[in-house]
């Protein structure tokens, strides 16, 4: 049986298909402020509300575990697991200055401070498709 076409779960969050996905956030011409996600006005109330001030960026996939946490229970729409399991959940500080909350590849041996990157992650499958969303994966020391 062939391999399943990877479709991200939400188009536009991250660059698909990549050999290293990076997510995409928005920031400011004006102020230099950056979103994620990606968002049509600058948030800064100095900013005037004009979609020509942004510009799309993409993100460095790596970063360190500010916090985390493991899920016991099924993630809200439009995320689903099948079958589920519990999972991880980080909140991760990027070079750029934000910081990132996804999923994470595993629940063992999470850490503050942690090294990670960001890779994608199969959610579900249907008959064609598997569905993918990003995940911070910790780095091997």
């Amino acid at each position: 049986m062939p391999d399943k076409k990877k479709v991200p779960l939400i188009e536009g969050l991250f660059t698909w298909p990549s050999d290293k996905p990076q997510l995409i956030a928005s920031r400011c011409k004006k102020c230099g402020a950056l979103f994620f996600p990606k968002v049509p006005y600058c948030g800064n109330p100095d900013c005037p509300k004009d979609k020509a001030n942004m510009e799309l960026v993409n993100i460095s996939n790596t970063g360190t575990i500010y916090t985390y946490t493991v899920h016991q229970y099924a993630p809200a729409f439009p995320f689903r697991m099948e079958p589920f399991k519990p999972y991880g959940v980080a909140m991760v500080d990027v070079p750029e200055g934000l910081r990132v909350l996804g999923m994470t590849t595993t629940t063992e041996g999470l850490k503050i401070g942690q090294k990670v990157e960001m890779t994608v992650g199969t959610l579900y499958e249907d008959a064609e498709n598997a569905y993918i969303t990003w995940m911070w994966k910790p780095v091997e020391k």
